[in-house]
């Protein structure tokens, strides 16, 4: 008879159960259930892996899910509707090499130094920088892409050390290798000292295009799924895995897209911001206009329809990361790690889009400053999915974030603060404003500056300036950063409560004190 038969249960990894008898069978499956159920309660409680997707030079709005009805980028808008979007995200200095220290390390540039870059880009201690907590707390690290922390081949050597794969870049990196350059099939691990492109031409860096490859392969398209896929083959599978992956693009030269992106987007498609003008441009200081490429800012909104042909190229190169967003999140599925696996989006810092003729980033006003920040936990209960934050989010929060996830203390040097509260959508009291500074100048290239953000208004002071020049923005009511305030007798109280703010910020933040000492008369 059927019920005779033996019944075939399958158990764990390779193991097979017979069970003969009705009764036998279903006291089994109802046991089996509990066992189950507490297995994936376990599962859940395990660490989680992380992986942090970082862009370069990224404007902050450079996605559909932010509100751009241009630029294609599906799969990070997927991401963002599955996950948490944060649509007040910032960097506190608006430069690659000190925003990746920054968000290394937890804590601002100035408890580094100040207008010595490699003073602000280099670790005091890189033993309590995030891939050094988590290794030592049993994670396996990763990094792929462009590093640009530390001082030159020290600093990259620095990195090396501190994640079990290396696959990083040099300086900038460049889009284009052959692929059969040692960078590209380098192995991460046994010869990972040995990572070197030997691409043409030599000496150029960083190179444009693919002049004088036989072979060659796009970094954001083809090299990150190539490295991501060999780190999560070889990695030690009874490990939680952390791997950041630094992407080329969208950074400049905007013209390195893969080709088959080319037919992506028109001219005419793309909207030229509100105060990408002549006529705002020059309503910018003489000492404004001098800064670094403002002159070339100042060129293309003379010239509308150049300025769109720029973004246009920009918008190509975030789209090809959105496609390879798409690969790495496959990758995770066919390695069945996509139920217990984070991963978060942002960028080192913004970008002009011409924006009162302004050009590439350094000066602290929101598109330099602001950055596209999404979070996507696949254990988030299905009514957090596809919710906004509005909080000040930092990128010297993301390292106390990745190890408050792995359930680790976050050290007391760093000044960041973990929003996986924020994540999971809990009310919690969360920062009002932020010390935003630049104080290296680039050689007299770009005029230092620093200042308060909060919700609301934003105060800007150019300490190097005879006499000291400042700005006083109502974001609230003039998001642009139109109308300089400052010199208003309505707004004297006001401007001089973000002088004293920014006095108790930079003398807390020097002295290595977090953000709770700066609030504390707030």
């Amino acid at each position: 008879m059927s019920l005779e038969r033996p019944a075939s249960i399958g158990f764990g990894r390779g193991r097979v159960l017979f069970v003969t008898q009705p009764l036998v069978l279903i006291v089994f499956l109802l046991s089996w259930g509990l066992a189950a159920g507490r297995e994936a309660d376990v599962a859940q409680s395990e660490p989680p892996n992380i992986v942090f997707l970082l862009t370069d030079d990224q404007h902050w709005d450079s996605l559909g899910c932010m509100g751009n009805k241009t630029i294609q980028t599906p799969n990070l808008d997927r991401l963002a509707g599955e996950g948490v979007l944060f649509r007040n995200a910032f960097v506190t200095a608006s430069v690659c090499s000190v925003s990746r220290a920054a968000i290394l390390t937890g804590m601002y540039p100035c408890s580094r130094g100040s207008g010595n870059l490699v003073a602000l880009v280099t670790p005091k201690n890189p033993d309590l920088t995030y891939p050094a907590v988590l290794r030592a707390a049993g994670y396996e690290t990763g990094y792929i892409g462009k590093w640009d922390v530390g001082s030159g081949e020290d600093g990259f050597r620095m990195g090396m050390k501190l994640f079990d794969y290396w696959g990083a870049d040099r300086l900038h990196g460049n889009y284009w290798h052959e692929a059969d350059c040692p960078f590209v099939t380098n192995d991460g691990r046994q010869s990972k000292e040995q990572i070197q492109c030997t691409c043409p031409p030599k000496g150029s860096d960083p190179r444009v295009g693919s002049v004088g490859m036989t072979h060659p392969v796009h970094f954001d398209r083809d090299i990150v799924p190539i490295k991501a896929r060999q780190f999560l083959e070889g990695r030690n599978r009874g490990k939680p895995f952390f791997l950041a992956i630094s992407f080329r693009g969208p950074k400049d030269p905007w013209s390195d897209f893969p080709s088959d992106m080319a037919g992506l987007y028109r001219t005419n498609s793309v909207l030229i911001p509100t105060t990408a003008t002549e006529a705002d441009a020059k309503r910018q200081a003489t000492f404004l206009r001098a800064s670094m490429a403002s002159d070339h800012g100042l060129s293309l909104v003379k010239n509308p329809g150049r300025l769109a042909d720029e973004l246009v190229k920009n918008y190509r190169l975030v789209s090809t990361i959105d496609q390879t967003v798409e690969k790495l999140r496959d990758l995770l599925v066919r390695h069945g790690l996509d139920t217990n696996t984070i991963i978060v989006f942002t960028s080192d810092n913004g970008h002009f889009y011409g924006e009162h003729g302004f050009w590439g980033k350094w000066l602290p006003y929101e598109e330099s400053l602001r950055v596209p920040l999404i979070v996507y936990d696949p254990r988030l209960p299905k009514a957090q999915q596809g919710k906004s934050r509005h909080q000040m989010i930092l990128n010297i929060d993301l390292a106390p974030t990745f190890l408050s996830w792995a359930g680790l203390d976050i050290p007391s040097e760093m000044q960041g603060r973990s929003f996986e509260p924020l994540v999971c959508g809990e009310t919690i009291p969360w920062r009002k404003d932020f010390y935003h500074e630049f104080t290296w100048t680039a050689d007299g290239r770009v005029v230092p500056s620093e200042g308060i953000r909060s919700a609301d208004w934003k105060y800007i002071r150019f300490f190097d300036r005879k006499p000291v020049v400042e700005q006083l923005f109502d974001l609230k009511k003039d998001p642009g950063e139109t109308v300089d305030l400052s010199s208003k007798p309505d707004f004297s109280d006001k401007l001089q409560e973000m002088r004293d703010r920014t006095d108790r910020c930079r003398a807390s933040l020097q002295s290595g004190q977090g953000e709770k000492a700066t609030s504390k008369n707030q």
